[in-house]
């Protein structure tokens, strides 16, 4: 069909569909719209000639049109607040000359040439659309709901295991040294006696879990900047996570979180930073809720999904049930609680140091 073909049956029916309005205008008001209706033919007739820009892409066709058919209905309904919302969602795809221009005249509140171009754009591109299957769309809506939950939940361990992590590094910096002199003047003391093993292994392994840990370093942040890590976090989580990318992408999605977590547990900023920026510049992974299109898969996945939430619930409360948790979570002032645990552990350590000194003595 030639493209004056294209614009004949175009503008016959607009004509069709709105004789009885058209008819009882002043011819003003009708000259106006007339002037709308072939400004937004040319427009289309014009962009389909020069243009090099793409196509829609036919699996984003049904989304488009309905998303344009819910913004005309918002039009008519006098819904201009939530018109800006759906704009930006349409603004998501991949846009044709049409569909820019279109967005021009709703974001410049021109909403009679808008109206008139969604229905040129859905008139165009109906017999396009590929057939959607409203159960794979409820589905899919589904496991995407699992996987902002999944998500959820991994932040919250994530947070929970931050927070044991900082203490342990403080504890150690602070009162390391202490409890391992304490540990050896012990060991010193059970020497033949029923308890020389059991104060040997401490020491032992005290030592070596300090030997490891005591080096570690854990960035002091302000307020303000452990608010952006945090959220900063999220964001790169939600992109990177291992549990909600397709299969095929899973071992870069496991190095790449693991690495972010590290970052993370370290208030390593500027690294959390970087992450998120070659994930949102990358556009690296693909979910498994849009990646998978057939209902069988898409129905195991979902139970999959299933099973990893009620995983990450139980380690969740496996972590608040621990003693290291409850402990940590009923300190108020951590500054308050290493200074007077400091002070204990010199007294407890001057005590064996001088009964050490007697008995040799």
């Amino acid at each position: 069909m030639r493209e004056r073909d294209e614009v004949f049956i175009s503008s016959h029916y607009f004509f069709s569909q709105s004789a009885l309005e058209l008819n009882s205008l002043q011819p003003m008001k009708f000259l106006n719209i007339l002037c709308s209706i072939l400004t937004s033919l040319h427009f289309i007739n014009f962009t389909k000639r020069y243009s090099k820009m793409p196509d829609v892409q036919n699996r984003d066709l049904p989304k488009i049109i309905k998303r344009l058919q819910l913004i005309k209905s918002l039009i008519s309904l006098e819904e201009e607040d939530e018109i800006t919302t759906h704009v930006s969602k349409l603004e998501q795809f991949v846009l044709t000359p049409e569909l820019i221009h279109l967005i021009s005249y709703l974001k410049e509140k021109s909403y009679s040439k808008a109206v008139i171009a969604i229905e040129v754009f859905i008139n165009q591109h109906h017999n396009l659309t590929v057939y959607s299957d409203p159960e794979i769309e409820g589905l899919k809506l589904e496991a995407k709901s699992l996987e902002a939950k999944l998500n959820k939940l991994s932040n919250e361990k994530a947070d929970l295991e931050k927070l044991i992590h900082e203490f342990g590094v403080r504890h150690n910096k602070e009162l390391g040294e202490l409890i391992l002199k304490i540990l050896k003047f012990r060991k010193n003391k059970a020497k033949g006696t029923p308890k020389e093993t059991e104060a040997e292994e401490d020491y032992k392994n005290y030592s070596q879990e300090f030997e490891v840990s005591k080096n570690e370093k854990i960035a002091e942040l302000t307020d303000e900047e452990l608010l952006e890590i945090k959220k900063k976090y999220r964001k790169a989580s939600k992109l990177c996570h291992p549990d909600v990318v397709s299969e095929d992408q899973k071992e870069l999605a496991d190095k790449l979180f693991a690495e972010l977590n590290a970052a993370y547990e370290r208030n390593d900023l500027q690294k959390v930073t970087e992450i998120l920026k070659n994930l949102e510049k990358g556009n690296f992974f693909v979910n498994k809720s849009d990646a998978i299109n057939e209902k069988q898969l898409m129905k195991t996945e979902i139970e999959k999904l299933k099973i990893r939430i009620r995983e990450l619930q139980q380690q969740m409360q496996l972590i608040k049930e621990s003693d290291a948790y409850k402990t940590i979570n009923s300190i108020k002032d951590w500054d308050s609680y290493f200074k007077e645990t400091k002070e204990k552990l010199e007294n407890q350590a001057k005590e064996l140091e001088s009964e050490e000194s007697n008995t040799n003595y």
